[in-house]
């Protein structure tokens, strides 16, 4: 693994505004058909935002076929950083043209085989099932030396199939970050982490983008990148998991989902610094930590009594917890007696 990290402080400044990416679309959208507010199709005589002969010829022309989270994110942001977009384009119309409206230009309705054969970089920023379909649609437009790349995370550059007997180049870039919305995706992406694999030519631009987005680097390879998407699933999706089991405890509690965040939030942010800090286990605390048996049967039968849908999960992750304690130093009564509570009766 080669592992590098820059300093994202400048960029949290931005001022951003806009609470939705649809909204920012409209507010900062400048198109020709306003009275409608329908997106327009490019006409004949229209142009990509930049041709092959782009004057900008120290940067490399980008294009993006699929324009979520993440493709909206990388567009808006190599846009920022002074590479020429030859375009955006998506299956539903509507989701590029909110993308030209963050990056304020005007909308240019492309096909996919129009965006393919004007980028020196083509993102295809679609769901993973989809990259290497999509691929095979338009390789035919690329021409050698092309940077074909996605950012799936479970996926390397194996799913481009014959791209290096073609002449491309290739690109995996997954961003260590969630996503949940446009506006979010572009104040989120700098100076996150990002998990590469590629061709030489294709790491190469990948780390340059990294750098321009002051973000860190790490390099996994195509057969390790499942197991690295499980290691992001642990961190991201299963601490919401956690929350929608802690916010339905607060339910029976009568606290409504909206206050129990609001009031979990400064526990569960001291919780992660101390473990970025100090690391997972020497930062545990809790009942389990300090081998307090007693709290723990009361909990589980609180939760069988109240939220028996919870109580296989409270054990398991503290089955987990117990663990932890033991390396940490907990001693070996203090473990039988803790595995013991958590006995299913």
């Amino acid at each position: 693994m080669q592992l590098t990290c820059g300093n994202s402080q400048s960029l949290r400044q931005w001022p951003f505004f806009l609470t939705s990416s649809v909204s920012a679309a409209i507010l900062g959208l400048k198109m020709t058909a306003r009275s409608s507010g329908r997106p327009r199709a490019r006409t004949a005589s229209s142009r990509p935002i930049a041709s092959r002969h782009s004057p900008l010829a120290n940067r490399k022309r980008v294009g993006f076929i699929g324009a979520g989270r993440v493709g909206c994110a990388v567009a808006w942001h190599c846009h920022r950083l002074g590479h020429p977009v030859a375009g955006v384009t998506d299956l539903q119309p509507k989701q590029a043209w909110v993308v030209y409206g963050l990056m304020k230009e005007k909308y240019e309705r492309l096909s996919s085989r129009e965006v393919a054969a004007a980028s020196e970089v083509l993102f295809l920023t679609v769901p993973d099932a989809h990259i290497g379909p999509v691929f095979e649609s338009v390789r035919r437009w690329l021409i050698p030396g092309t940077i074909v790349a996605h950012c799936s995370g479970a996926f390397g550059p194996e799913v481009f199939a014959h791209a290096r007997e073609q002449g491309l180049g290739t690109l995996a870039l997954h961003p260590v970050q969630s996503f949940s919305s446009h506006s979010q995706a572009i104040r989120s992406l700098p100076g996150s982490f990002f998990a590469a694999d590629g061709s030489a030519s294709g790491l190469l631009f990948g780390h340059r983008l990294v750098r321009q987005l002051q973000g860190g680097w790490v390099i996994v390879r195509g057969r390790d990148r499942p197991l690295y998407h499980v290691m992001c699933v642990f961190a991201s999706n299963f601490v919401s998991a956690l929350f929608d089991a802690a916010e339905e405890i607060a339910g029976e509690l009568g606290i409504s989902r909206r206050r129990a965040g609001r009031m979990l939030e400064p526990l569960a942010r001291t919780a992660l610094d101390n473990i970025v800090a100090q690391g997972a286990g020497p930062s545990l605390t809790g009942p389990v930590e300090r081998g307090d048996a007693l709290t723990v049967a009361a909990h589980l039968q609180a939760l069988e009594k109240r939220a028996p849908r919870l109580a296989p999960v409270y054990r398991e992750m503290s089955g987990r917890l117990v663990e932890m304690a033991r390396r940490k130093g907990l001693d070996k009564a203090a473990v039988r007696k803790m595995e013991k509570a958590l006995e299913e009766r």
